[in-house]
């Protein structure tokens, strides 16, 4: 496996956000790889509508979806050579990328990891709670093991809905 080309997945998400967002649609992720031999470009869509937290990615909606990235990147030659597009949602446990996705889903379960302990008393680095607050960079969880926790988001390594 390896990386993507430095500066790739911006260019990707620079042409078609814009036409996702038409179309009632977010980019939560895009991922360019190379897996087995061959370069796949995954992207993670899901319904725009920030107060429906409930409303789920249809496979019609990742077939549309795959037919208009597809259409894009072909006009667009920002792909040189073959590769795989592979359209879905992220799923229930989906990532939280940035404020909007926080802001979103307050008041629901998450898992985050930071890069490094946020605290000299304590080397926890993982926390797993009900999201209660994001502003001014930071985001505040109830965190089962510990308590209230405000972290910023700088630190934050990986963040996730976390279904029970």
């Amino acid at each position: 496996m390896s990386s993507e080309p430095i500066g790739l997945v911006e260019q990707i998400n620079s042409l078609i956000e814009p036409e996702l967002s038409k179309k009632g649609f977010e980019l939560v992720e895009t991922v360019y790889r190379r897996e087995s031999g061959t370069w796949i470009l995954r992207l993670f869509i899901d319904k725009q509508d920030p107060l429906d937290k409930k409303s789920h990615v249809s496979l019609d909606d990742c077939e549309k979806i795959s037919e208009l990235v597809g259409m894009l990147l072909d006009t667009s030659e920002i792909l040189i050579g073959s590769y795989t597009l592979e359209v879905s949602s992220p799923g229930i446990n989906r990532p939280l990328k940035n404020e909007a996705h926080y802001l979103r889903f307050l008041g629901e379960n998450v898992k985050v990891s930071i890069f490094s302990p946020i605290s000299s008393s304590s080397n926890q680095r993982n926390f797993s709670g009900t999201l209660l607050n994001c502003k001014d960079k930071t985001i505040e969880i109830d965190d089962r093991t510990s308590g209230r926790v405000t972290i910023p988001l700088e630190q934050i390594a990986k963040a996730n809905l976390d279904v029970i």
